[in-house]
Formats: structure tokens, C-alpha cells, sequence
């Protein structure tokens, strides 16, 4: 199904389309799947039991994991992360009205923020997040990313004012 997927997504961009075009490395890109995946944890509303939102959070933790643990099947589950987060703004505008539909432009603009800030922040900044990504009773645990949810969340309401 992703195979599918990506060819679709393939033949539909250039390579600039792509969320992570602008990242530096393979890491910067963990970095904001780790973004995503801490700052949605307590999304509410329709879009939080959507499928395609679901297995992105699913497949964002296990990749995770793999990169933990140095686990084989790491890129893969990047690759897998990347189709479904590349494909994400459509299927989130093909199910719910962004501008009317609050939780989905809140959605909307968590991804804007968690691969913008993910690609764009300070390389000193970025190995601490990325250092700290470890377990807590064997689940993935990103507790300096939670401590920065705070001024994440303002950038996500700046983000969201921006959208009108």
C-alpha cells in the first residue's frame, strides 16, 4: 500500500515538493518526525481517529524506536514515515475543511511547525533533542521536546493566525 502510495506522490511532485527537501541530514528528518509524533500526543477531535493519522503516529513511534536501538528495519520505517507525513497535507484536506474545522488546522499547522523547526533549528539545539530521545518503561520518551511544548505551541497559534 505505501509502495503505491509513494509511486502516486512520485508522479505527482519534483523533489523540492518534498517536506524534508531542505533537511541537512537523515537525523534532522528523525528529529521531525519526533516533533510531530510528541506535539500530536494529545490531539482531540474527528481528524485524531482519522486512519492515515493514526499510522503515522504508529509507524513515527516505531521508527523511533529503530533508531534507538539501532534496530535494521530503522530505514524502512523512515521511508515508511516519510511517504505517509510527505502525503499528509492532502489526505488531511481531503477529509476536513481546514479553515473552518479547528483541530485540523491546528493539525495542519503542527506539521508546518515540527518540520520547519525540526529542519531549521540550531545544530547544538538539534543533537541535544535528538541525544535525549530514550526509553521510559520500554516506550520511546522525547522529555526535552515535551519541555519545549510550551513555545511550540505558540508557534503552532502564530502558525494557525498566519492561516487565517
Amino acid at each position: 500500500m505505501l509502495d503505491e502510495l509513494e509511486k502516486k506522490m512520485l508522479s505527482n511532485h519534483t523533489p523540492e515538493d518534498d517536506a524534508f527537501y531542505y533537511h541537512k541530514s537523515e537525523e534532522r528528518i528523525v528529529l521531525s518526525h519526533a516533533l510531530f509524533w510528541v506535539m500530536t500526543q494529545n490531539q482531540k477531535g474527528k481528524v485524531a481517529k482519522e486512519e492515515y493519522f493514526l499510522l503515522l503516529r504508529m509507524y513515527e513511534e516505531e521508527m523511533l524506536e529503530a533508531y534507538l536501538t539501532e534496530d535494521e528495519t530503522f530505514p524502512e520505517l523512515l521511508r515508511y514515515c516519510n511517504i505517509i507525513f510527505n502525503t499528509f497535507p492532502s489526505m488531511l484536506c481531503a477529509t476536513h475543511d481546514v479553515r473552518t474545522d479547528r483541530e485540523a488546522k491546528k493539525l495542519s499547522a503542527i506539521f508546518v511547525v515540527a518540520c520547519g523547526h525540526g529542519g531549521d533549528m540550531p545544530d547544538d539545539l538539534a543533537e541535544e533533542l535528538l541525544d535525549d530521545i530514550d526509553f521510559y518503561y520500554n516506550k520511546v520518551k522525547c522529555r526535552k521536546i515535551e519541555q519545549m511544548l510550551p513555545i511550540l505551541n505558540k508557534y503552532v497559534a502564530e502558525e494557525m493566525q498566519m492561516m487565517g
